[in-house]
């Protein structure tokens, strides 16, 4: 289990008023790097070989809100399957050992043709509980969902001149402000005194889209609980193709207190075109 600690800060807070979603990505991808260098592979060894990190997918749990100046700490496992995709699970626990979110990602090295590069040090196994994989059923074309063009920016583009799995957050981020400005106007969030609080998800990475690019991506609803509702997201190119889906789940909170609250009627009544037909 390698540790990594770090402090969060001031603009890491998100219009809710608290640390990000997209900040614990960063962290752990900050974490993953560092693995990388203790196992002979720092970022500066990969470029130079023109190596690429490529991530294949992404899931995530939040456990408890944080704010700025909290001292987290990243514990990371990590284990490579046949394929020589590596699987990192990591716990991110507060100064006190509370956990406040778990992050899984699988994530590969790949040489200048493509093939997956075998890190020998990091243990194969075929253990279902120490690998994960994201399989997201596709979207039927019957289903009604809202669709919002993209830009993918190069200023998103790291060092390996691809998306890092922190943008593939940012994207379906951006879509689901896309998706509930349009249906819902922000504005109504204050007024019904309502906002939902990103719980957790699953992200299948087909493939990358590429900086520069225009995508489309497409929104509808799973289904809605009493006090929960399954959001989900494909990004797709402009021919067509699948390249990423997301499912993840909004817990309804009353804004003024962030506590759980069920659905109001006046949000039911305007998701309800877009929810899945079962």
């Amino acid at each position: 289990m390698f540790e990594k600690k770090i402090t969060t800060e001031y603009y890491d807070l998100d219009w809710n008023r608290h640390v990000n979603s997209r900040t614990y990505e960063k962290f752990a991808y900050a974490s993953r790097m560092q693995i990388l260098k203790d196992f002979g592979y720092p970022i500066s060894k990969m470029l130079n070989q023109e190596d690429k990190w490529i991530s294949l997918s992404s899931k995530v749990r939040f456990l408890s809100q944080q704010f700025e100046n909290s001292i987290l700490t990243v514990k990371t496992a990590l284990n490579r399957d046949k394929r020589d995709q590596l699987h990192f699970y990591h716990h991110i626990q507060d100064s006190n050992g509370i956990p406040v979110c778990n992050v899984w990602n699988v994530s590969a090295l790949a040489n200048s043709n493509g093939d997956f590069v075998s890190i020998d040090s990091v243990l194969t196994t075929e253990d279902k509980d120490k690998l994960f994989d994201v399989k997201l059923d596709e979207r039927n074309p019957s289903w009604n969902t809202l669709s919002h063009n993209y830009d993918i920016p190069f200023t998103d583009m790291n060092g390996f001149w691809n998306l890092p799995t922190e943008s593939i957050w940012k994207i379906f981020e951006e879509g689901r402000f896309l998706f509930f400005n349009e249906v819902l106007d922000l504005g109504l969030i204050k007024k019904i005194d309502t906002s939902t609080f990103f719980m957790g998800g699953e992200i299948e990475m087909i493939e990358l889209p590429k900086p520069g690019t225009k995508v489309i991506i497409h929104s509808w609803i799973d289904s809605v609980e009493k006090i929960r509702f399954y959001f989900r997201q494909d990004i797709v190119s402009q021919d067509g193709k699948i390249l990423v889906r997301m499912r993840d789940e909004q817990l309804f909170v009353a804004l003024s207190t962030s506590r759980p609250r069920k659905a109001p009627k006046e949000v039911l009544e305007q998701i309800g075109k877009y929810i899945r037909s079962q």
